[in-house]
């Protein structure tokens, strides 16, 4: 059976929304030394969320000081 597109972004969309606010963060990291292509995509999908759940947090950390980890502005 042939699993369509709207399933897939629907188990990507339970599996990141069901992490926490730490695991978000751990996954992002988890992402920095791997170079696999669809990394970008996961990237991608754990941004969505971290920007979801805390707006304010996400635009200081995009408009922030690039060494400074994601983490420090989410928790």
């Amino acid at each position: 059976m042939k699993t369509n597109t709207a399933t897939l972004e629907t188990k990507k969309t339970n599996l990141v929304a069901g992490l926490t606010i730490e695991g978000l963060m751990d996954a992002f990291d988890a992402t920095d030394s791997n170079n696999s292509p669809e990394i970008p995509t996961v990237r991608g999908w754990i941004m969505d969320e971290m920007e979801k759940r805390n707006p304010e947090a996400f635009n200081a950390w995009l408009s922030g000081d690039a060494t400074i980890p994601a983490r420090n502005y989410f928790l």
